[in-house]
Formats: structure tokens, C-alpha cells, sequence
């Protein structure tokens, strides 16, 4: 079989480490065969690609000051003021969904975690990494190559570097189509070279205008919003939704309108995408994601409902679906649809964490324990195995149990000495052992963890007065 035709069977089959290997072999027959080349490019950039269209998780992030809209936004049309809103709608009608807790940056607990995408490291990618190395790599020479190729291709070890960065010159391959969309998506996944890929579409779209279409203008908005220009972005991912209506088009212009505050706008928009693709499972993901944030947790459950109807599979729509049910005073049913996530092939700490929850308040106490254990033995980030280890303190007080608490607590602690609600019930049980001055210097720990936390102010308040 031709080397060049495995290479090709390799990348089709998911196997990019294994293409890259051929790639190399062709490689250093012919450091300037184009198409091992760019096969290779492909397989690099399929092995750590991210997918970055969903509105990132944390809201609270830096935003240039021209990009501020309203200081003080109406109620109920900014994310930031959610969460307040949900603290006096709790008040005054005393709603389950209303005390549902909540996550640092305000945000209600959900059924499934989705941290901000960008921030994600992939092992052979540079995304995100400040300390990588963004200069050429003098190794080899570019002499005996013709001018045209000098800054494409790294002569040399073909599994180093696949080309000088530095030397690249955006305007050579903007006419190259075969060529300049795999080479954007190397630069802006593998390498994170977002200005260099922002560079190569400026490149194609002075050269092409109106005729390079609308997957040029949409990546173009989403190197703008990498960079921090979410309002410039905007223009470009209208004309690309005139061109052609792309659901991750629609998802990166609410991704925008999230980043400004504006979910109202963001509604909107996936609202209008709706009409023209009616039931997109991404759209009615989106818009049950910005209704969470907004705190409408009603109309985000009905989203998910919908979703579950069009999609029986979709885990996160089931999990969500799951968490309402288990805040509505309902573990049983919460437990039918976390079984029916586990018997799809889910099997993680959370998962069996949750499923323990909801039998502790089910009454079914005989599987409590055995979930907790195996939630322990698969948790591998230490965040998790605290969490973890608070909720099982809270199952030993459940059960009565009070020196399994406590040892609960301080391995939680142990593990995350910044957990604000372990820290704030190890106060407690200090306090009622009479140990006041320990009990104190936990709730100030716990303080300066959760600064907004009503419940350890009130503790510190409380234990204050009494001495």
C-alpha cells in the first residue's frame, strides 16, 4: 500500500499520532511534498482541537472599558445582577429553585460542568500558554529552498516544528484555498497564534472580498473575540449569517452578547435562529444555558425538556433535568435520570457522587456508601476529592455519625484548605466542643474563601456576640 494512501486511511480513522508518523517518513524523502505536509497539519490540529463556540462558563471576565455598555442594567437583563435577584426572589416566595446554591461567581449549580473552553490546556498545544515559545527556531536553514517556500516549511528533523511561525507570510497562501483553512485552524488551535490566524484571514479577505465567503468572516470574529474585541467581531459574524445561516455562527454572536452582558440580546438571537433552524439541539442548549445564568431556572428546565424529547441521549440536558429535579424535593425521580445517564456509558466521580445525594434522600441508605467509595477511587483532581469528602461529612451528620464528620471535614480540608462551606462546618462542630478560639479562626478562613456568604458572616456574628 502507498505510504501516502495509509497516511490518509490513518487520519480518516482517528489515528493522528500514527499519520503524523507516516507523514514524517514521506517527510524526509521530500521535505517539499505538499501533501504529507498538510496532512500532517491536519492531524496536529485534530489531536488537540477544542471546540470554543460555547459561551464560556466564568461571565466575570476583564473587559475592555469601551466595551461596556450599562453600569447599572434593568433587572432581569444582566448576568451579573442574577444572582441578587435570585437571593430576593428566594425571600419573598420561598421557591426550591430559588435557594438552589450557588458556584463562586454567583452562577446556580447546574447538572453538568462546562468550564471556559480557552482556558483549557491540551497536552502538544500551546493554546492558552503564555510561557510557550512564539519565536522561530533557528535549527535549520531556509537557503537551499526557493524564496516562495522559505517561510513555509522547516528544513531539517521533519518531527520538529512544521514551519517558522515568525516567517510566515499570510498574503502567500490566502489564494490557496486547499491550503489556507487547515493552515488557520493550525495556527489558532495547535500553535495559538491568534494574531498570526488573524492575520491569514485579513489576507483572504482583502483578496477575496465578498468572495471568500462566510467561514472566512466568522473565524476572522472569532480571533476578535480571542483578542478582546467582541464588538468589532459582531459586523463580521452578521455578514456571515447573510451569506449563510450557520448555527455556530449564531452561537458565537451570543457568545458575544454574553461576554458584554447582554443575555437579553443573546436570547434573541438564538430565538431568531430558531425560526430559520427549528429544534437545533446546540441552539436550545444555548439559550437553556443563558436562561441558567440569568437565573431562570423554570425556563431553563423547559428548554431541557425539550431538548431530552428531540435528543434522549443528550447527557447534559438529562443532568440538568436530574439537579432541578433533586432541588424540587424530588431524589427519586433525580435518581431515575442520573440511572439513565449511568447506563448510557457515564461513569465519573460527579456522576456516583450525585447518585449517592439522591439516595441518602431517597431512603435508600444500603447504596449510599458503596457510590461514595467508587466516587472516591475515580476522583483525580484534588477540587473533586474535597467535594467529594464534604458531601460524605454531610451524609455522616445525616446518619448521626459525628467523628466520621469530622474526619470527613478534615480531609477535605486537607485536600482544598480554601473550601469555604467545610471550613464554615468544622467551625461548627469546634464551637460545640467549646474550642472557640479554633472555631474562630476557621470561620475567618472560611471568610476569606466565600467573602459573600451570608451564613458565615452570621457564624462569625454569632460566635463574636457569645464571647
Amino acid at each position: 500500500m502507498d505510504n501516502f494512501f495509509a497516511a490518509v486511511s490513518l487520519f480518516r480513522r482517528r489515528k493522528y499520532d500514527e499519520c503524523i508518523e507516516v507523514c514524517n517518513e514521506l517527510l524526509q524523502n521530500n521535505a517539499l511534498h505538499q501533501g504529507p505536509w498538510e496532512l500532517k497539519m491536519r492531524s496536529m490540529t485534530q489531536r488537540v482541537y477544542i471546540d470554543d463556540i460555547e459561551a464560556d462558563d466564568d461571565v466575570a471576565e476583564d473587559i475592555l472599558d469601551t466595551q461596556t455598555i450599562a453600569t447599572a442594567p434593568r433587572p432581569g437583563t444582566s448576568i451579573r445582577t442574577a444572582a441578587a435577584m435570585a437571593t430576593s426572589t428566594a425571600a419573598g416566595k420561598g421557591t426550591a429553585a430559588g435557594a438552589r446554591p450557588r458556584t463562586g461567581t454567583g452562577r446556580p449549580i447546574t447538572g453538568i460542568s462546562r468550564p471556559g473552553t480557552l482556558s483549557l490546556q491540551r497536552p502538544g498545544s500551546t493554546l492558552g500558554n503564555k510561557t510557550a515559545l512564539k519565536t522561530a527556531r533557528t535549527a535549520g536553514s531556509a537557503r537551499n529552498i526557493r524564496l516562495g517556500s522559505a517561510s513555509m516549511f522547516a528544513v531539517g528533523d521533519p518531527t520538529g516544528p512544521l514551519f517558522h511561525i515568525s516567517r510566515l507570510h499570510p498574503d502567500k497562501y490566502a489564494d490557496k484555498d486547499s491550503l489556507s483553512k487547515p493552515l488557520f485552524q493550525y495556527l489558532y488551535y495547535h500553535e495559538g497564534e491568534v494574531r498570526k490566524a488573524m492575520a491569514l484571514c485579513d489576507a483572504v479577505l482583502n483578496l477575496k472580498r465578498s468572495a471568500a465567503g462566510w467561514w472566512w468572516n466568522t473565524q476572522k470574529a472569532r480571533c476578535l473575540i480571542a483578542t478582546g474585541s467582541p464588538r468589532e467581531a459582531e459586523q463580521y459574524l452578521r455578514t456571515a449569517l447573510v451569506e449563510f445561516f450557520h448555527p455556530d455562527t449564531v452561537l458565537l454572536l451570543a457568545r458575544i452578547y454574553i461576554k458584554i452582558d447582554q443575555p437579553s440580546a443573546a436570547l434573541e438571537v438564538c430565538k431568531s435562529g430558531l425560526e430559520k433552524l427549528p429544534n437545533d439541539i446546540t441552539l436550545l442548549t444555548q439559550q437553556a444555558r443563558i436562561l441558567e445564568l440569568v437565573g431562570n431556572l423554570s425556563a431553563s428546565v423547559r428548554r431541557y425538556r425539550q431538548i431530552s424529547q428531540l435528543d434522549s441521549m443528550n447527557t447534559e440536558a438529562l443532568a440538568c433535568i436530574a439537579v432541578s429535579y433533586f432541588y424540587g424535593n424530588q431524589p427519586e425521580t433525580a435518581l431515575l435520570y442520573y440511572r439513565r445517564i449511568l447506563s448510557m456509558g457515564a461513569h465519573n466521580a460527579e456522576l456516583y457522587c450525585n447518585i449517592g445525594l439522591c439516595c441518602l434522600y431517597g431512603g435508600q441508605l444500603d447504596l449510599v456508601f458503596p457510590c461514595f467509595q467508587r466516587a472516591i477511587r475515580m476522583a483525580t483532581i484534588p477540587e473533586l476529592k474535597a467535594d467529594i469528602w464534604y458531601n460524605l461529612s454531610f451524609v455522616a451528620l445525616t446518619t448521626g455519625d459525628v467523628h466520621l464528620a469530622r474526619r470527613c471535614l478534615r480531609l477535605c480540608i486537607a485536600i482544598n484548605g480554601s473550601h469555604g462551606s467545610a471550613l464554615n462546618n468544622m467551625a461548627v462542630m469546634v464551637a460545640r466542643q467549646k474550642q472557640y478560639a479554633k472555631a474562630r479562626s476557621y470561620l475567618m478562613a472560611a471568610k476569606a474563601a466565600l467573602p459573600a456568604n451570608d451564613e458565615i458572616k452570621c457564624n462569625l456574628e454569632y460566635l463574636e456576640n457569645f464571647e
